[in-house]
């Protein structure tokens, strides 16, 4: 047996066909969103790859030719949008209204009034849209190194996907004679940009009239069983996206429950704070934030199900959701944010080894026995099982 073949052990044919077909998921990744079409799960994605490629060896063997590459290329990336594209038209044949099935669209809505600055940061403001719901706002800097917009609107979507309690995230149009920038002299990056007179695409985030629940220690709020899983999934999440800030929260009495539920709030300081340099060049022992909830978790029981549930995640909603963002949110670097992603991916396959390294280092101080990397192993076959 060769040397390639004990590396490979379905021969360099095989490896090379699975690269080839990463390749080509990487690109749907890319452009299928771009068309407007919704991104197929991963497992059918990489299913529509294999057949194109499939498919373009069959001609290759039948006609015996060789086929320009250009001529190849565009064959499998039409046939990968054919098949998106029917993929999206039996869906949307089962729902009542074709939007169903647009999972995570950033909805816009136009700012009417000014109500206040939020925050001591400069491009934090309160406003009212036309639709009657007061918006927390930020307003992009419009500098390269922007980033502020895109993390936390990235991160809200993810919470919204684990199934977190969040407020909706939307693209808020807001005007010049709505927002004056020039009378918010609040620190932020650098020099504050000049006024323009085009309206501005601001990240903005549902507001509620609610009581902040962080001012008293989290063992005199009373919170139900709910709350305090909520508060232990956003941790597994800050622990996934490195939130380098404490995380805070707010209760309001639901008319639904007739309790008072928790509301998460903010995620300005996931992705490393959104450094995404830095986040791009962490480790696994990388440390987040010490969060309220880490200090009361004796058991790795309680942990467990939301690593499963971040397991199981589909995060190709992130992906759409890029496309579907003004550019200025993120400085327009498109490769980084995408790199931002796949780096999301990379730390979500290897959480359960980031959240045991954590426990080693005292992340957990009420934790007696932090779990083995066995019991780790185990837990990911019972999720790869379950799946």
């Amino acid at each position: 047996m060769g040397r390639a073949e004990m590396m490979f052990p379905g021969g360099i044919k095989r490896a090379l066909g699975i690269a080839e077909v990463s390749e080509w998921f990487d690109w749907m990744r890319s452009e299928i969103p771009r068309g407007g079409l919704a991104l197929p799960p991963e497992e059918a994605a990489t299913f529509y790859a294999g057949h194109a490629l499939q498919v373009r060896d069959r001609i290759r063997d039948i006609y015996h030719c060789h086929i320009p590459v250009r001529l190849e290329n565009r064959f499998i990336a039409s046939a990968l949008v054919y098949q998106s594209w029917l993929r999206a038209r039996d869906l949307y044949a089962t729902v009542e209204w074709p939007e169903a099935c647009r999972v995570g669209k950033l909805l816009t809505v136009e700012a009417e009034r000014y109500i206040r600055p939020m925050g001591g940061q400069w491009g934090h403001h309160l406003v009212e849209g036309r639709d009657g719901f007061r918006y927390v706002i930020i307003v992009p800097t419009g500098y390269e190194s922007e980033t502020k917009p895109a993390t936390e609107v990235i991160c809200n979507r993810l919470s919204r996907l684990l199934g977190l309690s969040v407020p909706d995230a939307v693209v808020v149009v807001v005007n010049a004679r709505v927002l004056t920038l020039s009378k918010d002299t609040r620190p932020g990056l650098g020099p504050i940009p000049a006024v323009k007179a085009t309206p501005k695409l601001c990240a903005g985030f549902r507001y509620a009239d609610s009581s902040p629940s962080d001012v008293l220690p989290l063992r005199e709020q009373h919170l139900s069983a709910q709350n305090l899983g909520q508060l232990v999934g956003s941790m597994t999440l800050d622990i996934l996206t490195l939130n380098l800030a404490e995380r805070k929260w707010s209760s309001a009495f639901s008319q639904s429950t007739g309790r008072s539920e928790l509301m998460l709030e903010g995620g300005g300081g996931c992705l490393s704070g959104g450094d995404w340099h830095r986040f791009l060049s962490a480790f696994c022992t990388s440390e987040p934030a010490l969060q309220a909830i880490a200090l009361d978790i004796k058991t790795w029981g309680r942990i467990r199900p939301w690593l499963h549930r971040i397991a199981k995640v589909d995060m190709n909603p992130l992906w759409e959701l890029v496309f579907q963002m003004p550019p200025e949110w993120y400085g327009g670097r498109r490769r980084m944010v995408m790199e931002v992603l796949g780096k999301l991916e990379s730390r979500k396959f290897g959480l359960r080894s980031t959240v045991h390294a954590l426990s080693r280092m005292g992340y957990f101080p009420a934790m007696k026995m932090p779990a083995t990397l066995a019991e780790l192993a185990r837990d990911a076959r019972v999720s790869s099982r379950s799946a």
